[in-house]
């Protein structure tokens, strides 16, 4: 049983350090290391859009991106790697930056970006932050109630468990 268990953490330790590699690989090196992330906000609000509900920037989740990427190297790599690819697929269209488009040439981008090859610099940023997006913005109580969410059921519980149901 021990060398199951030795065995099967040495593995996860392999494929995490795999991991780790074939991201910085992707996100290359500290060459974007001062790139601004004013493209940040614009791109997530385009993953989440202002609605009933507000978008992504309206709940923080620009700032909360930020403040995580600070603790973490290679994480912040990666959203100047990936603002810094935003930024210059928009000036290929003439804008100055991301954050200069207006929402329907914002979405061609993203769309790139969700398409790209898998491995890819702006496939991974895109897979990453938006996941990370979506967990931010419904972690946040007043995106469920924007939603129409009343909340999960506990604390709460179910207070008229004994009774028919309706």
């Amino acid at each position: 049983m021990r060398r199951r268990l030795f065995l099967a953490v040495a593995a996860g330790w392999v494929l995490l350090a795999q991991k780790r590699r074939s991201v910085a690989a992707v996100i290359g090196g500290s060459r974007s290391s001062a790139y601004p992330l004013t493209a940040l906000p614009a791109y997530l609000d385009t993953i989440i859009p202002r609605d009933n509900s507000g978008s992504a920037s309206d709940f923080g989740v620009d700032r909360q991106f930020i403040d995580q990427a600070s603790r973490s190297r290679q994480h912040m790599r990666l959203l100047r790697a990936g603002s810094k690819w935003l930024d210059s697929e928009a000036r290929k269209i003439g804008a100055g930056g991301f954050s200069d488009l207006d929402p329907s040439s914002r979405e061609v981008i993203v769309e790139r970006a969700a398409t790209a090859r898998i491995r890819s610099l702006p496939r991974v940023f895109f897979d990453r932050t938006r996941r990370d997006a979506f967990r931010a913005y419904y972690a946040d109580p007043l995106s469920w109630e924007r939603a129409g969410y009343e909340g999960p059921p506990q604390p709460k519980g179910f207070p008229d468990h004994a009774e028919a149901p309706r």
